[in-house]
């Protein structure tokens, strides 16, 4: 299972328990792991993104920044 996946079940599985219980103390702490998983995930799914895109960056003209140009 790659870790988007698992990520994502961890997520799920919090969310679950958190519907499941009546204690909202532990209602809340469920919502917050599951808030985690989700920024985990997040980030992971942006790294994955970063890995596969292959177009070249282009770079700036040394000595120039955006904000010179502007002005």
């Amino acid at each position: 299972m790659d870790i988007i996946t698992e990520f994502r079940k961890h997520a799920d599985e919090c969310r679950r328990m958190a519907r499941s219980t009546r204690d909202f103390e532990t209602k809340v702490v469920w919502n917050r792991m599951a808030e985690r998983w989700q920024s985990l995930l997040a980030t992971e799914e942006t790294r994955a993104r970063q890995r596969t895109d292959t177009r070249p960056r282009r770079r700036q003209a040394h000595g120039w920044t955006d904000e010179s140009r502007a002005a």
